[in-house]
C-alpha cells in the first residue's frame, strides 16, 4: 500500500485517480449524479489531498482545503466500494492528519454524512450538532464565470453533519 500526498504539482495520474475513486463512491455507490458530485469542484491551484494506492489500483482519497489560517477541513473523504470496511479510511485520515498537523495547524474539521459519524468519531472525532457543516465553507479565489447549475434531481437519503478535532 502507498499513501501519496498529491498537490497541484503532482503527475496528473494522481488526481484522476482520487476523482474515479469518487466516481466509483459516491456516484455509484451512493447514486450522486456526477453533474451534482462535480458541481462544485474548481481547478484549484492550491489542491491538496490524500491517495491511497494498493497494487497499483486506487482505493481511496480526500480533498484538504484551508477555511481559515487556524483551521483545515477534511471533504470528499471517500473509498472505492469494495474496500471499504477495509482499514484504508483509518489510515488515510491519519495521513491527512500528520501532514495538517505539519503545517502548524491543529483545528480539523470535516462534513460528513451522519451515516459516517461513527467512523469519524472511532478516529477521535467530536460531533458538533451546534456548527453548521456550511460555516468551514472555502471561496473559491477567482470568481467563476456564470454557468448553468446542472438541472438534475437529488434527494439524498443522509444529511450533512459537522464533527472536529484538535491535534
Amino acid at each position: 500500500m502507498e499513501i501519496y500526498r498529491v498537490t497541484s504539482e503532482s503527475e496528473a495520474w494522481k488526481r484522476k485517480a482520487y476523482d474515479s475513486i469518487r466516481v466509483d463512491a459516491f456516484c455509484y455507490g451512493q447514486n450522486i449524479p456526477v453533474e451534482i458530485e462535480f458541481s462544485d469542484d474548481d481547478v484549484e491551484d492550491d489542491f491538496n489531498g490524500i491517495l491511497v494506492v494498493d497494487d497499483h489500483k486506487p482505493i481511496a482519497g480526500l480533498k484538504i482545503v484551508y477555511p481559515n489560517e487556524n483551521t483545515a477541513k477534511i471533504e470528499r473523504v471517500c473509498t472505492v466500494r469494495e474496500e471499504q470496511k477495509s482499514g484504508y479510511g483509518r489510515k488515510m485520515i491519519s495521513a491527512a492528519e500528520e501532514w495538517i498537523k505539519e503545517k502548524g495547524i491543529s483545528h480539523i474539521v470535516i462534513s460528513s454524512q451522519d451515516r459516517a459519524r461513527g467512523f469519524y468519531e472511532k478516529c477521535g472525532y467530536t460531533y458538533n450538532p451546534d456548527v453548521s457543516p456550511n460555516v468551514y465553507k472555502v471561496q473559491p479565489k477567482k470568481e467563476k464565470k456564470k454557468e448553468n447549475k446542472p438541472k438534475v434531481e437529488f434527494h439524498p437519503d443522509f444529511v450533512c453533519v459537522l464533527v472536529e478535532k484538535h491535534i
